[in-house]
């Protein structure tokens, strides 16, 4: 057991996220068979979160495919049925919800113990997805895409934990808040869905390459290397652009540097990691924000290069990401 352990720890980012990945179709597919069969035979909602269960496990599929078998089909090809599988997931989770609301199905009640139990799992589900996204920055869009789809998959726990937690109240008001939550949560997978397809096209990872030819006004023709930072946040990890000099030609690329978290005293961390249950979703959307902002970067870049007395040459991508 402690062999397999010490395997599993020595095991790097993207195998363990694959190892992952793997027992998680295999769940996901069991999951799904299930609750179509229930469906057929008991209800036939469970038939409609069945699917939802088929699409996420399809999006994983074709995340796992892609990069352990990536010859196969083109990346362009998966990137698309990823989106397409996270979009309609998310639809027919509201399409869910929505028959919830409109029709007279009643919605499960849960005790108070149950209901903690759920949201306390739900939320370090939710902690664990995050932290997965932001772990996955820089090791390909395959390893995002995965993380994503967790991510997707948290948010139905969440949904859950908030059905377990309402259902204290009367019934009529706990169906109403749970379908319209639910809505919400699948309105989010679509957006994530969204998302695969334009991130290859505007996120940094894809253009954090960059050419420039100096003139001969440029400010750095007595330099060997350059370092422009490009963000200042204070929580979030800053991009900064490294770049070395040579012959009149600047070729660098933009890095993420870490989180200036890391970085406080140990009674500041220990402030966090007590209220990170409170504060995990006010800090998830500042990060999609502070993510957001990095269509700017390579604008801002530009600008700063062209003050000192450079031309952009050419943006290169870096196809091993995939």
């Amino acid at each position: 057991m402690k062999s397999l352990i010490k395997q599993y720890r020595e095991l790097s980012f993207e195998q363990r996220t694959m190892f992952h990945a793997k027992f998680s179709i295999i769940f996901n597919f069991i999951l799904a068979c299930g609750k179509i069969v229930l469906g057929f035979f008991v209800n036939s909602v469970f038939f409609v979160t069945g699917t939802v269960n088929i699409f996420m496990m399809l999006s994983r599929y074709e995340c796992y495919v892609g990069a352990t078998k990536p010859n196969r089909k083109s990346f362009q090809f998966r990137n698309t049925c990823i989106g397409i599988f996270l979009i309609l997931a998310g639809l027919q989770y509201m399409f869910y919800m929505i028959l919830l609301l409109i029709a007279r199905f009643e919605t499960r009640s849960y005790s108070q113990t149950v209901g903690i139990l759920i949201a306390f799992v739900a939320f370090i589900e939710l902690g664990v997805a995050i932290k997965g996204c932001f772990n996955a920055y820089g090791k390909g869009h395959y390893y995002r895409n995965i993380k994503i789809t967790n991510l997707c998959t948290a948010f139905t726990a969440i949904a859950l934990a908030e059905m377990a937690i309402t259902s204290f109240a009367s019934q009529e008001m706990h169906k109403n808040m749970d379908c319209w939550f639910g809505i919400g949560v699948g309105l989010i997978i679509v957006l994530n869905g969204i998302w695969v397809f334009i991130a290859p096209k505007v996120s940094i990872i894809d253009r954090r390459y960059n050419v420039y030819e100096m003139t001969e006004d440029s400010d750095f023709i007595t330099e060997s290397q350059i370092s422009f930072r490009l963000t200042h946040s204070k929580i979030y990890g800053n991009y900064t652009y490294e770049a070395q000099i040579e012959g009149g030609r600047i070729e660098g690329k933009i890095e993420k540097n870490r989180s200036p978290i890391f970085n406080f005293n140990i009674g500041i961390k220990l402030i966090l990691i007590i209220l990170s249950e409170i504060l995990i979703f006010p800090y998830a959307i500042g990060a999609f924000i502070f993510h957001v902002r990095e269509l700017s970067l390579i604008c801002k870049l530009d600008k700063y290069m062209e003050q000192h007395g450079c031309i952009r040459v050419s943006h290169e991508q870096d196809f091993d990401l995939y």
